[in-house]
C-alpha cells in the first residue's frame, strides 16, 4: 500500500443540494495510509479514497442474524459478499482486517417464533444461530475474530444507553421506554436521503410512548411477565435493535470504526439509527468512516427481496442441495457487490460454466506442463505479455470498488488465451517438436495467477476436494491411487486399440464413468491421461 499522510484541513463531501450542510457530510480520515483504493460512500454519493488511519490493522463490524429462522440466500448472499471483500482486503492489499459480529439472539421475532413452535427462546435463538455458522462454512465464509451475543452483553448495553440519556440525547416514554430522541442530532438522515426536518414533524400514533414518530426505541419496557426481561434503571425490559450493534461494536473497536457493513435493507432505519446514536454516545460528528451495503438477493420472477416475511426464501440446504457452494459464491463475484443479485437457474447455470471453464483450464495446464500434452509451439512473449497487463487490470479492478466481475473477466481471458495455444495439435513428428518452444515456465506463471486470484475471492480448489473425499485419512495417497487407475485403464485401452477389441472400450468407458461418479474427470491425451476432481453435482 503506497502511503499518503493528509496534513491539510480536513475535506468534506457534500450529500445533496436541498439539506443543510451539516447534515451534508462525509469526513475522510485526517491522516492514515491511502491504500489506494476507491470505495463508494453511501453519505458522499460517490467514490471516496480508502483510508485507513491505523497502519496496524483496519476495524470491521457486520451486523449478524437475528435467529429465529434458517439462514436463506438473501442472508447467505450478504455473507459471501462481504467475505469476498475481506479476502481481497487481506490477500491482495495485506490488510490486516479484524472482524466482529454480534447475533441477535433476543428479539420480537425470536419471542413471537417460540411461542409458536412451543421451545423456549434461548434454545430456538441456538438452534438458529448454530445452524447459521454451519451454513457459513458450508459457503466457505471466514468465521469473524470475534463473535458476541446480545444476552451476554445486557449490562454493557445498560450503560450506554444511561450515557446518552445523561448527555440528553434520550428520553423515557410514558410505556416505560427509553427513546433516542432524533431531533438532538442534527446530521440524522445522512447515510440515506431523509429530510429531517420531514421526519420530526410526523405526528406519533395513538399508545405510542415517544414524542416524535422518528423517535426509536433504545430500551423496550417489559409488555408482560412471560415476556424475557432484564432489570435497568428504567425498569424491567430488554435492548432495543438498533443499540445493541453500537454497544458490541463500541465495545471493542471504541469512538471510530473503519468499516461497518450489512444488507442494503438495513442501510435505514438501523444503520442511520447506529451512526446517530453512537455519535451522541462518543460526542463525534461520525463514527463509521466507511459503510458497506451489499446489495438485495431477488428470486427471478419476484418484485420483492427474498425475506422471511415475505415467505419467498430459499434455505442455504436447499441451494446446496442443487448447487455447489463455489457456484452461488461465482454468482456473487459476477456481480458488484452493491447490485442487487437475480437468483435463479438461468443465473446459476453461467456460474456453473464459468467454473468449468477455469477447471478445464487448471487441467490442461497440468496436462501440459506434466508432457501428457503434445508440446506446443507456444508464443512466449505473448504469454508475458498477457499475463503483465492482467495483473495490471487486476489491480485496477480490486481499487475499483473491489470490481470482482471484471476481475473474473480478466482472468478468463488469460485462462483462453494459453488454453488456445496449448491445445493446438502441433501436427510435426516427435523428432520436430524439441524445434518449438514449450514456454513451460510461462504457462505455469500465468496457471499461478489465475490460481492464486481464484483463492484470493474464496473458492475452493483441487487440493479442497482432495481433502474433503479422504477426510481424516490424512496420510492416504489418493493421488497415487488415481494414477495407478488410470495406469491400468491406458494398459486397457493399448489392447483394445491392438485388437480392436469393442468389448475392452466399453470397460474403458465404464471405468471413466465409474470416476465421473465419484468427483473425477478424466481426459484422455496423445501422450497419457490427465485427471481432475469435478467438483459438481451429478
Amino acid at each position: 500500500m503506497s502511503r499518503n499522510c493528509f496534513l491539510k484541513p480536513t475535506r468534506y463531501w457534500p450529500l445533496s443540494k436541498h439539506r443543510s450542510a451539516s447534515q451534508h457530510l462525509w469526513q475522510p480520515p485526517a491522516s492514515g495510509t491511502d491504500t489506494g483504493i476507491r470505495i463508494h460512500n453511501c453519505i458522499a454519493r460517490e467514490q471516496v479514497p480508502l483510508i485507513l488511519p491505523n497502519d496496524t490493522y483496519a476495524t470491521w463490524y457486520t451486523c449478524g442474524p437475528t435467529v429465529y429462522d434458517s439462514t436463506h440466500l438473501g442472508h447467505a448472499s450478504c455473507y459471501v459478499k462481504l467475505d469476498i471483500i475481506q479476502r481481497i482486503l487481506r490477500q491482495y492489499f495485506n490488510v490486516n482486517v479484524v472482524t466482529a459480529m454480534n447475533i441477535t439472539d433476543i428479539d420480537d421475532k425470536i419471542i413471537r417464533k417460540s411461542e409458536e413452535c412451543g421451545k423456549g427462546w434461548r434454545e430456538l435463538s441456538g438452534l438458529y444461530e448454530s445452524e447459521f455458522w454451519s451454513d457459513l462454512r458450508q459457503l466457505n465464509v471466514l468465521e469473524p475474530n470475534i463473535k458476541l451475543r446480545v444476552t451476554e452483553q445486557i449490562p454493557r448495553i445498560v450503560d450506554f444507553i444511561a450515557r446518552i440519556v445523561e448527555q440528553g440525547n434520550a428520553y423515557k416514554g410514558n410505556d416505560g421506554s427509553v427513546y433516542f430522541a432524533v431531533n438532538k442530532c442534527a446530521n440524522y438522515g445522512k447515510l440515506q436521503k431523509v429530510n429531517l426536518a420531514d421526519l420530526t414533524e410526523q405526528p406519533t400514533e395513538d399508545g405510542e410512548g415517544k414524542i416524535a414518530a422518528a423517535d426509536f426505541a433504545l430500551w423496550k419496557a417489559q409488555k408482560n411477565e412471560k415476556e424475557p426481561a432484564w432489570s435497568s434503571p428504567w425498569g424491567a425490559g430488554r435492548p432495543g435493535w438498533h443499540i445493541e450493534c453500537s454497544t458490541l461494536a463500541s465495545m471493542i473497536f471504541g469512538q471510530r470504526l473503519d468499516f461497518h457493513a450489512g444488507g442494503l435493507d438495513l442501510r435505514f432505519p438501523h444503520h442511520e439509527n447506529e451512526e446517530a446514536q453512537s455519535c451522541a454516545y462518543h460526542n463525534t460528528q461520525q463514527w463509521v468512516n466507511y459503510w458497506l451495503h451489499t446489495g438485495q438477493l431477488h428470486v427471478k420472477g419476484q418484485a420483492s427481496k427474498m425475506s422471511k416475511s415475505l415467505k419467498n426464501t430459499i434455505s442455504v440446504g436447499e441451494m446446496l442441495q442443487q448447487y455447489t457452494a463455489d457456484e452461488f459464491r461465482m454468482a456473487c463475484v459476477l456481480s458488484n457487490y452493491r447490485n442487487a443479485v437475480e437468483y435463479g437457474d438461468e443465473l446459476m447455470q453461467t456460474s456453473r460454466n464459468t467454473l468449468k471453464r477455469f477447471k478445464t483450464f487448471k487441467a490442461d495446464c497440468l496436462a501440459y506442463l506434466s508432457g501428457k500434452k503434445p508440446t506446443a509451439n507456444v508464443e512466449t512473449s505473448e504469454v508475458l505479455a498477457g499475463l503483465q497487463r492482467a495483473q495490471q487490470d487486476i489491480d485496477a479492478c480490486y481499487k475499483d470498488d473491489f470490481d470482482t466481475a471484471r476481475s473474473i473477466g480478466v482472468l478468463l481471458e488469460q485462462a483462453s488465451a494459453v488454453n488456445r495455444q496449448i491445445n493446438i495439435a502441433s501436427g510435426v513428428e516427435a523428432e520436430l517438436r524439441l524445434t518449438t518452444s514449450s514456454c513451460l515456465d510461462a504457462i505455469a506463471a500465468v496457471d499461478n495467477f489465475v490460481q492464486q486470484h481464484l483463492r484470493i475471492l474464496g473458492f475452493s480448489f483441487i487440493e479442497d476436494s482432495k481433502t474433503q473425499l479422504i477426510g481424516a485419512a490424512s496420510e492416504f495417497d489418493l493421488d497415487g491411487l488415481v494414477e495407478d487407475l488410470l495406469q491400468s485403464r491406458r494398459l486397457i485401452r493399448e489392447r483394445a486399440v491392438a485388437a480392436k477389441n469393442k468389448e475392452l472400450f466399453r470397460i474403458c468407458d465404464e471405468l471413466r464413468n465409474c470416476l465421473r461418479q465419484h468427483g473425477i474427470d478424466i481426459q484422455d491425451h496423445s501422450q497419457g491421461t490427465s485427471w481432475q476432481f469435478s467438483g459438481g453435482k451429478k
